[in-house]
């Protein structure tokens, strides 16, 4: 079990191992203690990914994770993203809205 404490209202994977050379991925802590919702999702050139609350980005309220991670957590929020191509991001108003998706530059 990592150092920090697992919910206890989920196990842990039995077995999980990461990709090797999956790139890290930037997420708000904002979003990951359900804080925030998911309000904006880009996908760098690079591969890694951004999953982020909309509010101004404050390091202090940033982690690095692979995104896999999130894709797990938050599938009702993310499942239509995963197939998104790089260099393009995913932006919603909150909660339940569509999100639109559209090419950006890094």
């Amino acid at each position: 079990m990592s150092p920090k404490k697992r919910r206890s209202s989920r196990r842990g994977p039995r077995h999980h191992v990461c990709r090797p050379g999956e790139p890290l991925s930037i997420a708000s802590t904002r979003v990951i203690d359900g804080s925030e919702p998911l309000r904006l999702v880009a996908r760098n050139g690079d591969g890694s990914w951004q999953f982020l609350d909309g509010r101004p980005i404050d390091v202090d309220h940033l982690i690095t994770a692979h995104a896999h991670h999130l894709f797990d957590e938050f599938p009702a929020d993310l499942d239509r993203l995963r197939g998104m191509p790089r260099g393009h991001l995913a932006v919603r108003d909150d909660v339940g809205s569509p999100w639109r998706i559209e090419p950006y530059d890094e």
